[in-house]
């Protein structure tokens, strides 16, 4: 059972927790095109790629594990930073041309603070969410934008003051509706979610799976109020949970050997959820599966060969394009790279993206957005050089 953690912060194994791939012509075809290209008629456009964004870090061991894009010109991403011995969350702003660090809820008193994943929907309202660490336990961290800066939210208390609670993944559709979820323990995990409804956030009871195993939900996309897919695992097996308004109810919690993080639906018919499965070999494989208003499908993906090849997050604009992130694993050497997949509505493929020279880097968070035909994305993460820790932010484009 792998540890419950998110791998972002530092490498991997430290944290515990893809494809645009001749042309021949006789002599007078190329003259022609030539012409064409000279009088400006027929350019080619470059085909969209991953390039690197110039990223502040706060300090020297810092990482981003959460983004979410409203447009090409606003992306918000969230994680955590060390300081004086002490992890303390941050945020980053993307404004269209470059990012800059933002200001974050303090965390007086709390020994560890982080945060994992982020909802925006527009440039003043976006919701993150993590956990603190104080007097031996994990508890909830709900932090709001509000423009200018990341501040505290109410934090219900529906546990008891010993009990670990994490937030892994939120999703918002306006200003009056998010749903978070994570999970809680007191020997085992238990999966469970959290609504917000423009004033308060309340308890939204996931029913109990058939697993008396560690259960947790890591993921979740709502597409409205009445309709919320919810991602992540029990017992060795996936767990995928639906909210139809009112209620969550089980879709699946039975399937072995894969292990959902990720989730992104566009409509109540298109989700996309993304993470990894085991076949038994020695390396762990991609994984995509795809809702079509009534089962969930397992999709071919391709990893990378004689590594093991994690996809941490997707994001979709629509049923033909989806992008995923996270990371791929060489054990002979240690070795951890960046990695994305595109999905055009029927295969996966992998897109090069810019790996740095460091021998750990992460892309555990993309976010994705469309203007016409035209796709934009960000993906952010960390650079770890087996001293100091970078974030790391990539643009497609």
């Amino acid at each position: 059972m792998e540890k419950l953690s998110t791998p972002v912060f530092t490498h991997a194994r430290a944290a515990g927790l893809l494809g645009v791939r001749g042309l021949r012509s006789a002599s007078a075809a190329v003259a022609v095109l030539a012409a064409l290209l000279l009088s400006g008629q027929g350019a080619l456009a470059a085909d969209p790629s991953w390039s690197v964004v110039t990223s502040p870090s706060p300090s020297t061991f810092a990482g981003l594990s959460g983004v979410s894009c409203t447009s090409s010109t606003f992306c918000l991403g969230v994680g955590v930073y060390e300081t004086s011995g002490n992890q303390r969350t941050f945020g980053e702003r993307w404004n269209g041309s470059s990012m800059s660090v933002v200001t974050a809820a303090p965390a007086a008193g709390y020994e560890e603070t982080e945060l994992n994943a982020v909802s925006c929907v527009s440039t003043t309202f976006c919701v993150a969410v993590g956990r603190y660490y104080k007097g031996g336990s994990d508890h909830m961290i709900l932090d709001k934008w509000n423009g200018t800066a990341l501040v505290s939210m109410p934090v219900p208390h529906i546990f008891g003051p010993d009990a670990t609670v994490d937030l892994y993944g939120v999703s918002c559709k306006g200003t009056n509706f998010c749903m978070a979820v994570g999970y809680y323990t007191f020997e085992p995990t238990y999966p469970f979610s959290l609504e917000w409804n423009g004033s308060a956030w309340s308890q939204q009871t996931v029913p109990p799976p058939s697993s008396t195993d560690d259960m947790q939900l890591s993921g979740v996309s709502c597409t409205s109020a009445s309709f919320c897919m919810a991602v992540g695992y029990t017992g060795g097996a996936e767990l995928i949970v639906r909210w139809n308004g009112s209620a969550w109810s089980i879709v699946d919690d039975t399937t072995g050997n894969l292990n959902p993080v990720s989730v992104r639906c566009r409509s109540t018919t298109f989700c996309m959820a993304v993470g990894t499965s085991y076949s038994g070999g020695p390396d762990e494989n991609s994984l995509a599966e795809e809702w079509n208003g009534s089962t969930w499908s397992v999709l071919s993906t391709p990893n990378v060969s004689g590594q093991s090849t994690w996809l941490q997050s997707v994001s979709c604009t629509g049923s033909s394009f989806c992008m995923a992130s996270g990371y791929s694993y060489l054990e002979s050497l240690d070795t951890d790279s960046t990695l994305s997949e595109a999905w055009n509505g029927a295969t996966w493929s992998i897109v090069p993206t810019v790996d740095p020279t460091s021998p750990y880097d992460l892309l555990p968070a993309v976010s994705c957005t469309a203007s016409g035909s035209s796709q934009f994305c960000l993906g952010v993460g960390n650079d770890y050089n087996g001293t100091d820790q970078d974030t790391l932010v990539e643009k497609y484009s």
